[in-house]
């Protein structure tokens, strides 16, 4: 009879690619993993996995067991879902992983009201990039990540389920003391020559608007690089560096008279939405999240 903890155990490693990764997301012994996958496979009487130099292949049969296993952890948490609902409360850990201007701009306030209306409920944040938080979710190694729809969902969207969220805007960020601070907003390619501060190391961030400075005809004079959001807007609080940001953490900003925020066109926007494993959404604790976080009006976070 298969054990369905090492058919979990394979599954995350088709995701997680290393053993050693699968070990850290499940908080044992590279050897301890070894161990239960060696038993699975000679449970089944088949070789599942390949190793090649520190990381695996699985073989075709590993590979198509690993697949089924979507469907079976789909109905697991079907089950537990129905048993979960029975109970009169929502409690438990709901494990999330977000963004950065999805921690800052959107989970204070749904962690905030989750603590109200479900105070035996704990949601336990890391950040991740989009990339990053959809590989954990696939990986079981949180039960949600918020993504967006700048990051590709294709490698892991067979064992995922999307909920639309929000969309939000990007919005030019620069020093109220500015030449250009008086316009009411402005169109990228009046912008070819100013002086940039961007976050290089954002790559899916950067990508999105080097395609846009692109089509508007210009390559970015990029004259800080930061990696802390913090910085990159104290640098263009004090000079005329300008930058672009998304509208989910600009609130302070918006209500500093040291910084003016103006729309760009053509629009800068991108869509954000929750992925979890597939069946998870209807897990109680889960549920409760994901409407937590719809619930947040985005007006408030603007404030």
């Amino acid at each position: 009879m298969l054990n369905l903890s090492r058919l979990r155990l394979l599954s995350e490693l088709s995701v997680l690619g290393t053993i050693s990764a699968v070990a850290e997301a499940v908080h044992l012994t590279r050897p301890a993993i070894s161990q239960q996958l060696a038993l699975l496979e000679q449970e089944l009487d088949v070789v599942l996995f390949e190793r090649s130099g520190r990381s695996v292949e699985l073989t075709p049969v590993g590979k198509r067991l690993a697949s089924r296993s979507v469907e079976l952890f789909k109905l697991v948490n079907d089950i537990e879902a129905e048993i979960a609902q029975s109970k009169q409360e929502v409690t438990g850990e709901v494990r999330v992983a977000a963004f950065g201007s999805v921690a800052v701009g959107i989970l204070p306030f749904a962690i905030r009201a989750l603590e109200q209306s479900h105070p035996k409920l704990t949601v336990s944040l890391v950040e991740m990039e989009p990339t990053e938080g959809l590989k954990a979710a696939a990986a079981n190694q949180v039960d949600l990540a918020v993504v967006d729809d700048m990051t590709s969902i294709e490698t892991h969207e067979s064992k995922l389920e999307f909920e639309p969220l929000c969309t939000d805007h990007f919005m030019l960020v620069m020093s109220s003391s500015n030449r250009l601070a008086e316009l009411k907003s402005i169109h990228l390619n009046d912008l070819a020559n100013e002086r940039w501060a961007l976050n290089l190391s954002a790559v899916t961030y950067v990508s999105f608007l080097l395609r846009a400075f692109r089509a508007a005809g210009f390559e970015p004079r990029v004259s800080s690089n930061c990696r802390n959001t913090a910085a990159t807007i104290e640098l263009v609080r004090s000079s005329s560096l300008i930058t672009v940001l998304p509208n989910l953490i600009l609130g302070p900003v918006r209500r500093d008279p040291d910084f003016v925020c103006l729309p760009v066109k053509p629009i800068l926007l991108r869509r954000i939405s929750v992925a979890v494993p597939k069946g998870a959404s209807k897990l109680p604790a889960v549920k409760a999240v994901i409407d937590a976080l719809k619930a947040v009006e985005l007006e408030d976070v603007h404030r």
